[in-house]
């Protein structure tokens, strides 16, 4: 799993409580260029992302990993403190598998990465860098739909 945010704060409880208690190996990357070349080195089962970012924003590493053919099936979460129709619109667009408020609640995060995953418990997650089963390919206009909540709390389809 890749974390890329730049709260330092949030990404060390994040890591940590992935990591130890859940049983994910993590890695961390604090702003969009760092977040691009880990995801080429380690191919992530998942990536958490963030939108607000300076440099390179969430959406741009979004859609550069995308344009990618090594990590354009990587699902990607993004993580954010602000939900509209229009972020969740875009999410569709740009190939988001889920959005995520912040602070997420740990059982909705876990049910995310664990959907996302295909996993039934976080230690059958794949540590980064190792090989996983190739994903179905999905057809650039059959993307899947961000099922991330909205401020209202309803799930946004």
């Amino acid at each position: 799993m890749l974390i890329v945010d730049d709260e330092s704060d949030l990404t060390e409880v994040l890591a940590i409580r992935l990591s130890s208690g859940w049983g994910f190996t993590v890695a961390v990357a604090h702003d969009g260029d760092e977040g691009l070349r880990k995801a080429a080195v380690f191919r992530p089962d998942v990536i958490l992302l963030d939108l607000a970012m300076p440099r390179v924003d969430g959406w741009e590493v979004c859609r550069r990993l995308r344009d990618d053919p090594d990590t354009r099936t990587i699902p990607i979460v993004i993580m954010t403190a602000w939900s509209t129709e229009d972020l969740h619109k875009r999410a569709i667009d740009e190939g988001v598998s889920e959005v995520l408020l912040k602070p997420a609640e740990d059982h909705e995060l876990l049910s995310i990465l664990r959907a996302v995953t295909g996993t039934t418990r976080p230690a059958e997650a794949l540590p980064a860098g190792e090989a996983r089963p190739e994903r179905r390919q999905e057809r650039p206009d059959r993307r899947r739909a961000a099922g991330g909540r909205t401020q209202t709390g309803r799930r946004h389809r």
